[in-house]
Parts: C-alpha cells; sequence; structure tokens
C-alpha cells in the first residue's frame, strides 16, 4: 500500500475515529495527502491551481509581464520606461461543507476486497469530494433557489456565473451554431494575442457532447486526423489548443483559457466522522471541509462561447410587384 492511501485509510479507521462517534481532525499532512488524492482522481481538478488555506480568507496575489521588454542600454543614463507588469489580487473565502455517506455492514462484510473495503471506502469519499468541488468550480450559483440541487448550487458562485458578469472577460455568441470549427475560431480571435503564445498551455474547456459531435464532425470529413482519435482515443485539438472534456459543464458554455488560470480553496483543517448505527446495522461516515468553490484569475484571459442571444432566422426579403397603368377604375353609379 503507497503512502497516499495509508495516510487516507489512517484517517477514517484508526485512533477515535472509528466507532466512537467522537471523530477527529486530520493533521496537516494527512490533509495535504488527502487533497493530492481526491485531485489525482478528478480530471478537471488537475487543471486548476488548488489553493490550501490556512484561515477562512486567503488574498492571491498574481503578477504577468508584458511583451518586448529589453531596451537598448545608454551608458549612464536611466531607462526612461518601465517593464509593463499588471498585478491582480483575488479572495478566496472558504466556507464550511459537508458530504455524509452510509455504508451498510454487508457491504464490509461481502465486499470481495475484505480488510480493504473500508480502503476502498475512504477513496472513493475522497474520489466523490473532488468531483463535487470541480461540480460545484463550474456551476455554482449562489442564488439558487426553488431549483434541482439547490442546496449545493448555492454553495457559492461558480466560474461559469462569474465569467458571464465579468466585464473583462470576452464573450462569443454561440447560440445557433453548429459548426464548432466556426465556433472556436470565434472564441479564439477574441483572445488577446499576449494569452496565446504558448498554444501547448491554452485549453478549449467543454460538455463530453460538444466533444463528441466534434469528433464526428471530423470524421465526416474523412480525415486522417479524424480517423486517429476514433481509433487511439487521444484529445482532440483545434490548431494546437485542446479540446478538454469535462462531463459537469453544460453543452451551451465553452471556456477557452490557460491551464491553471481558475483557483480553488481548500482549508487544510479537515475532520472525518464514523459512528456505527446498531439500529440500521450501517456506518455513518461524515466529512468536514471548508472550501472557496474557485475564482478566475485573469478575467482578460478567459473567453466564455455561451448563448447570449436568441437567433432567429432571417426574415425573407419583401417581394417587388411592378404595378403597370391599366388606365381609370370605373366609379359605380358615375355618369
Amino acid at each position: 500500500m503507497n503512502l497516499n492511501r495509508k495516510l487516507i485509510k489512517d484517517a477514517i479507521t484508526t485512533g477515535s475515529l472509528i466507532g466512537d462517534g467522537k471523530g477527529g481532525r486530520l493533521n496537516p499532512e494527512q490533509s495535504k495527502k488527502f487533497i493530492s488524492y481526491m485531485t489525482d482522481n478528478t480530471a478537471f481538478l488537475k487543471d486548476i491551481r488548488m489553493e490550501q488555506m490556512n484561515a477562512p480568507e486567503k488574498l492571491l496575489d498574481f503578477l504577468l509581464i508584458g511583451s518586448r521588454l529589453i531596451r537598448r542600454a545608454a551608458e549612464g543614463l536611466a531607462p526612461t520606461e518601465l517593464a509593463e507588469v499588471e498585478t491582480r489580487q483575488k479572495e478566496l473565502r472558504s466556507v464550511k461543507v459537508r458530504l455524509a455517506a452510509d455504508i451498510t455492514t454487508e457491504f464490509g462484510e461481502d465486499n470481495i476486497e475484505g480488510a480493504a473495503a473500508k480502503d476502498n471506502i475512504a477513496r472513493q469519499l475522497a474520489t466523490q469530494f473532488g468531483n463535487d468541488l470541480a461540480d460545484l468550480a463550474l456551476n455554482g450559483d449562489a442564488a439558487a433557489t426553488g431549483i434541482t440541487d439547490a442546496a449545493f448550487l448555492s454553495i457559492g458562485d461558480g466560474f461559469i456565473k462569474q465569467a458571464k458578469a465579468s466585464e473583462d472577460t470576452h464573450k462569443v455568441d454561440i447560440a445557433g451554431v453548429t459548426d464548432y470549427k466556426e465556433v472556436f475560431k470565434a472564441m479564439l480571435d477574441s483572445m488577446p494575442n499576449k494569452f496565446k503564445r504558448n498554444k501547448a498551455d491554452l485549453r478549449f474547456y467543454v460538455s463530453t457532447q460538444v466533444a463528441d459531435d466534434y469528433i464526428d464532425q471530423l470524421t465526416l470529413r474523412h480525415t486522417q486526423l479524424g480517423d486517429s482519435i476514433l481509433v487511439n482515443g487521444t484529445l482532440v485539438k483545434y490548431k494546437g489548443v485542446t479540446i478538454f472534456p469535462i462531463e459537469y459543464i453544460p453543452d451551451d458554455v465553452m471556456f477557452l483559457t490557460q491551464r491553471l488560470n481558475f483557483a480553488t480553496g481548500v482549508q487544510r483543517e479537515m475532520k472525518v466522522y464514523s459512528k456505527f448505527n446498531e439500529r440500521k446495522d450501517l456506518t455513518e461516515y461524515t466529512m468536514y471541509f471548508r472550501a472557496d468553490p474557485g475564482k478566475i484569475i485573469w478575467d482578460d484571459a478567459l473567453v466564455v462561447g455561451y448563448k447570449i442571444t436568441d437567433r432567429q432566422p432571417p426574415e425573407p426579403a419583401p417581394v417587388k410587384v411592378e404595378v403597370t397603368n391599366i388606365g381609370e377604375f370605373p366609379v359605380a353609379g358615375g355618369q
């Protein structure tokens, strides 16, 4: 068993964490490894800057250096212009979140993993926490009420809501567009050149359905690339930019941005509780985190494509009718 799995197992199955209901706090090393394990099992979280917080609030300072900085040096003279350096400061504010799961005794007894069942439970809880965090980071809406999963979505605002509301992000209307090559081109054209220098570090974040439809469009063109993607299952690219499918993003929203342009905060102080319920013959596992769903770091480096307007088909041009002179129409009752 590797160290990562052992730390997670120990956090849940040793000491006061098993059976007595008192619960326990993961030590800093266990918390660090738990976050690492959670991230490793959720693909999108690998592209997010995961900030470990020591308090409910944390200020993040980011720096961007402009292009063409070097100048001819004149002997004995100070420079007349300085490098263009932009700074950004974003604040993470964590809120308390909880994951609760009931595991029946039969599962522990009948599970083919036997004694390793509790370890498997710990790993699955960590994976689910990571999946939920990625989902919330994208779709969170603090104002959500009266809709399905409002209790989940209202934990905090996610990247989609932030991107649409920001005055500094770049918007592309994708309403009614079915040719994704056209969409990707428009989004790439909308991004400032200074953020497009390293194409390998850029991502189109799209839904799994959009990614599949784009692959189908490539194969319909009978390209060698399309055939290779179908056979090998590799991630497809557009002009060197990876198309990154995410199961939690809606079909009508797309992002173009650099990797690690999103930040999510997770407070180090985590608690894991385990209590056996005799009447129900199951073990109740409860985990507590404090987390901020996330912040966009550089709004100017993000392009969001979504349905901005309802595109209507063009109205038919009016038919031009030429009228010839057919003389005066006789008036009834005239002389």
